[in-house]
């Protein structure tokens, strides 16, 4: 390839800009004043994907971890109860790597880029991701460089023309094809080398055309000095091998094919055995939560002065006084007692039940990695076992695209395998998974309907067998509950409520009281949405009830610690989405607001900062819509300020909608458009069309409130709103439009309704 070529690329990158390269062979250096991220695509493929190798490179340099750390500890993630405090899914793994390299790109423009070697090698799931990075044009600021190996098709020629002619920031330089020097080498006379060198590379193949020596040496119980050592024997010989750094080693697929001609099919079936043990051993080791440590505050926010000491509950039967009546839609029915339940276990007996220990998070390993070479060795049942602990860890980084694939493969590789109680069991699971992969992508903007995830879960239910464990069928009925709140409309709450209903009672008689429990905030939050507090606050007592007596038992149970901490947000929340008795507001948002402060109590030392400031914001309002406009203020700000640490653009629209509510109450409207003004730019910047549907209500709350503003500024109030709405059209028609839970009443195809970037 031509020097002056290269040094045009070199000129883009540093100018800030995109660049494409086709038909290049192996790359020269970057110059010295440029860092490059490279990432191989053919070389990571097997290792989790192209993407997951981009965010592993992004968290090394920044430090920390992209996705939410605070996954919560139950099984099924997003739940009803949680479509109550508002919450929807995290962000997109591609929101997630634009942020953090435009992160990169502030913090040294003209000097980083990021390299994407072999896009044609990328699995489909992280080509889509890329395309998504670099739809909407400006969002990615970091320079992009991706080159491929020969001329462009399919998903890879429409992410080329998306580059170069929609983004129109980038350039294309056709470049020729050059052979890299292992992949010329003449076959190699492997048996001359000595057995020791030679049993490592062969180890070395098995793992795949990337590997890394640590692993090498645990399949063959070596040190790792040792297996480096061999390494470099072979590298004096002129085995064409090549070293990345940090013990990653590549070869070309013809040097694992010679290296492999010769080997067993006993030997090689035992070798991707082992590795599949190896890996899964890293990947799922499953240890119970340890006792939590003190967290302390986050700078700028005086947590002391915003959590006073928490009084004494009062009954919550007078709590469910002091909301309205409301007419019932729906057959009478007792209510549950908790004394039906069983008992909780004594003091010091065992508590591990499925759901409740947690998989460490800083365990190394890679779950799909295991499935490849599990499959290789024929043990396809434990493959898709370990394929589907691969799409959960998957979608908790918010790569929907990538774990729906993988969803598929696994069906597909489930369907090879004869009846079983082990088969059936994976295919509801995986069914399962494919339905709330489908909820919440449906939410976050992916094609996906609700029907669709409703259909899959139906299917998973379905398939369970009558002795299917606990936790799986909570988590069954959590998500298809969870599918009908979205739906909305009276016969899927209903449905939703008959569900969750026949679950807890299975639940409690096979003595799983506190899964059963687990589901009461969810039943609670659908009882809201009907318009019935008194029964949600019925089912929220039982709740706070059952989890205060285990921690009386276990003062260090986390989950019941999280499970209470919950339950009180809930009640706090009430008075916000129920309508109150005349002349019990003020004691209604008194009680709220003790509820807020014991939650407020229990989330700070379990370190859980993301819900803290959810919880501040929740006092916030409550305050605010009791007319206290300093506590409201102390309250909002504190929470802004935490998310902004945080990085919770989220949350930050949350709180800037209500901080501008409170500016609309103090009269300051120029305060408050400029906080929603604040708010959008974040929103743009971060790629958040839940920040963005936020923004939205905000907008409309201003839009009713205009009508009240002085007179004489009328105008110049509709002039700026207009302005704002131009905006948050434009930032929608690139990230998507979005509804908000509750946000179109019953209207099932207004919740769904978003213009697609």
């Amino acid at each position: 390839m031509a020097h002056e070529s290269w040094e045009a690329v070199w000129a883009r990158v540093r100018a800030g800009q995109h660049a494409v390269v086709i038909g290049a062979g192996p790359l020269p250096p970057a110059p010295q004043d440029l860092s490059m991220l490279h990432v191989h695509c053919a070389e990571t493929n097997a290792q989790g994907g192209v993407m997951a190798a981009v965010q592993r490179h992004l968290e090394r340099l920044l430090g920390d971890a992209l996705s939410p750390a605070e996954l919560g500890s139950g099984p099924a993630g997003l739940g009803v109860r949680h479509r109550l405090l508002d919450d929807l899914p995290g962000p997109s793994l591609a929101a997630q790597l634009v942020e953090a390299c435009n992160r990169l790109a502030d913090h040294r423009p003209g000097h980083l880029g990021l390299l994407v070697e072999a896009i044609d090698a990328a699995d489909s799931a992280s080509v889509r991701t890329l395309a998504q990075m670099l739809q909407p044009p400006g969002w990615l600021r970091l320079p992009l460089l991706v080159t491929v190996r020969s001329t462009p098709q399919g998903a890879v020629a429409e992410l080329v023309y998306l580059l170069c002619h929609e983004a129109d920031t980038a350039a294309v330089f056709d470049m020729p094809v050059e052979t890299a020097p292992e992949e010329a080498a003449s076959p190699y006379a492997w048996r001359d080398l000595p057995p020791e060198v030679l049993r490592v590379l062969r180890a070395g193949a098995v793992i795949g055309t990337t590997f890394e020596a640590t692993l090498v040496a645990r399949l063959l119980d070596e040190p790792v000095g040792v297996v480096l050592e061999r390494l470099q024997w072979a590298v004096d010989a002129g085995v064409p091998l090549v070293d990345r750094g940090e013990g990653r080693f590549v070869v070309a697929p013809a040097t694992i094919s010679a290296l492999q001609c010769h080997l067993t099919p006993s030997l090689l079936s035992f070798w991707h055995a082992r590795l599949g043990e190896l890996l899964r051993e890293r990947s799922a080791s499953v240890v119970q939560t340890p006792r939590p440590a003190p967290v302390a505050p986050y700078r700028d926010v005086d947590a002391a002065d915003l959590q006073e000491d928490v009084p004494p509950q009062p009954p919550l039967e007078r709590y469910a006084a002091l909301f309205a009546p409301t007419p019932q839609t729906w057959p009478a029915e007792p209510l549950p007692s908790l004394g039906t339940m069983a008992p909780t276990p004594a003091a010091g007996a065992p508590r591990q039940r499925d759901g409740w220990a947690r998989p460490t998070a800083d365990v190394p390993g890679n779950p799909t990695r295991a499935a490849a070479h599990l499959q290789a060795a024929g043990r396809a049942e434990e493959a898709v076992a370990q394929y589907l602990a691969a799409i959960r860890e998957v979608a908790a980084h918010g790569d929907t695209h990538r774990a729906y694939a993988l969803t598929e493969q696994a069906l597909q590789l489930l369907d090879t395998l004869p009846p079983s109680r082990g088969r059936t069991m994976l295919h509801a699971q995986l069914w399962l998974e494919r339905g709330r992969l489908q909820w919440h992508g449906m939410l976050a903007g992916a094609p996906f309907t609700l029907q669709d995830a409703l259909v899959s879960v139906e299917t998973a239910t379905t398939a369970l067998p009558p002795d299917a464990p606990a936790v799986v069928r909570g988590d069954c009925a959590a998500v298809s509950a969870g599918i009908c709140y979205d739906l909305g409309d009276m016969g899927a709450l209903h449905r939703a409520l008959a569900v969750l209903t026949a679950c807890s009672q299975r639940l409690m008689q096979a003595h799983e009281p506190h899964l059963a429990a687990r589901l009461l905030n969810d039943q609670a939050a659908i009882y809201v949405r009907l318009g019935d507090p008194g029964r949600a606050t019925h089912f929220l007592a039982q709740s706070r009830a059952l989890f205060e007596g285990v921690l009386r038992q276990d003062p260090h149970d986390r989950v019941a610690m999280e499970e209470l901490a919950e339950t009180d947000h809930l009640l706090a929340r009430l008075p916000l989405h129920a309508p109150l008795r005349a002349g019990c507001e003020a004691e209604s948002i008194a009680v709220g607001l003790e509820h807020a402060r014991a939650a407020a109590q229990a989330y700070e030392p379990l370190g859980q900062h993301h819900h803290l400031a959810r919880v501040w914001e929740t006092m916030g309002r409550l305050a605010l819509q009791g007319g206290q406009l300093a506590q409201a203020q102390e309250h909002l700000t504190a929470a802004h300020t935490l998310q902004q640490q945080l990085g919770d653009v989220t949350g930050l629209a949350r709180s800037t909608a209500a901080l501008a509510d409170l500016c609309l109450r103090a009269g300051q409207w120029e305060e408050a458009m400029a906080l929603l003004a604040a708010s959008m730019e974040l929103n743009v910047t971060k790629g958040s069309p839940i920040g963005l549907a936020f923004n939205r209500r905000a907008l409309h709350t201003l839009a009713q409130a205009s009508a009240q503003a002085p007179g004489a500024d009328e105008a110049r109030w509709r002039s700026a709103l207009q302005e704002i709405e131009g905006r948050l059209v434009q930032a929608e028609s690139l990230f998507g439009r979005m509804a908000l839970p509750g946000e179109y009443g019953n209207d099932v195809a207004g919740l769904a309704a978003r213009s697609m970037a």
